[in-house]
């Protein structure tokens, strides 16, 4: 089945058999490369795009088809950044990726993004089907993800969107982050704007979203709050909405519900949600030292009790042949003793038993 990718078209589904769409006459191979094969998401949701499967020539890719052009500055910056992000977490983008395409009959001219589709299911269906997480997996997850936010935030950008529903695990075990369409750069204007107070433009995930990204004063910092609001998601089962928070501080209250984590990687966690921006960590750099730093102290113990289950063994093993040579020297003492007492018995003849 082929789709047409005219949003006005009134039926969208064609026989793959065919070069034009039966209802409205649309071509259905686009930049004479791509066939739209299946949408993934509902053609009469009211968003702002359209998001398809495409066969690029025997290669399964995703197009994201923009239908609000008043947001074309949002999708023009996601079409650049996924140019020039180059991580293994990060969907990749051609330089001929982005591109637009006319309509016949139709003034409106769509805005079209082909990207790398990336298999796997993102952690908010992983979590629904394998419940929370330990905090060991939470801990390779959370560095994972550090290391793609840490390639983001060198490119002077961020994500500003982050939630299970955009993290990918790939079949090899590999976290992507994926749904760059609110990604902002940190320019000087940008910065002029949130520290003059005007209005920027606000994304908002509700239980996700920090306080002041809600207002349109979004830092890079406010990609480290909806990361440990994540976490906390993934590590109690619980959408963070879900959670009481303190009346005071205003910080979540979780820790009852994840009894498996440590105070230390519980701490690391609310460190990251802290109400504030400047109460969090600085930057990636932090976070993956204060990572390593934990993982060091997890190798040391484990060394530790490794070295001194090795002893333990050693010793036992030493009891073990103690106690065999004791009990051979025992029945070798036992076996002289009694062919001592069958030496010096007197040996009887013959003739002398009646």
């Amino acid at each position: 089945m082929s789709y047409c990718i005219n949003p006005k078209c009134p039926v969208r589904q064609n026989p793959d058999d065919i070069a034009a769409c039966l209802a409205c006459g649309t071509p259905l191979l686009i930049q004479q490369r791509y066939r739209l094969v299946n949408p993934l998401r509902e053609l009469d949701e009211p968003s702002q795009a359209e998001i398809f499967a495409i066969d690029d020539q025997g290669k399964i890719k995703v197009m994201k088809v923009l239908k609000n052009p008043r947001l074309l500055k949002l999708f023009e910056r996601e079409a650049k950044t996924l140019q020039q992000l180059k991580h293994s977490g990060i969907p990749q983008v051609e330089l001929d990726g982005f591109f637009t395409v006319t309509i016949h009959d139709n003034p409106q001219i769509l805005y079209c993004l082909v990207m790398q589709k990336i298999e796997g299911k993102n952690l908010e269906q992983w979590l629904e089907q394998q419940g929370p997480i330990s905090e060991v997996l939470a801990w390779q997850w959370l560095k994972q993800l550090i290391e793609v936010l840490e390639k983001v935030h060198q490119h002077e950008l961020f994500h500003r969107d982050i939630k299970l529903s955009n993290i990918m695990l790939q079949p090899q075990g590999q976290l992507a982050l994926i749904d760059f369409g609110t990604v902002r750069e940190v320019t000087n204007t940008y910065l002029a704007k949130v520290g003059s107070g005007r209005e920027v433009t606000g994304i908002v995930s509700p239980g996700y979203t920090p306080l002041e990204q809600v207002n349109g004063k979004a830092v890079p910092q406010s990609d480290f709050y909806a990361l440990g609001r994540s976490f906390v998601y993934l590590l109690t089962g619980k959408h963070p909405i879900d959670l009481p928070e303190d009346p005071q501080t205003g910080t979540l209250i979780w820790r009852n519900t994840a009894p498996q984590v440590s105070s230390r990687f519980a701490d690391l966690i609310d460190d990251l949600m802290a109400p504030f921006p400047g109460q969090r960590p600085l930057n990636t750099q932090e976070i993956l030292q204060r990572l390593t730093s934990s993982s060091l102290g997890r190798q040391k113990r484990l060394s530790l009790f490794k070295s001194r289950l090795q002893w333990l063994i050693i010793f036992n093993l030493c009891l073990f042949l103690l106690q065999l040579v004791t009990g051979l020297l025992w029945l070798q003492a036992q076996r002289q003793q009694t062919w001592g007492l069958n030496r010096d018995r007197p040996m009887q003849l013959p003739s002398q038993v009646q």
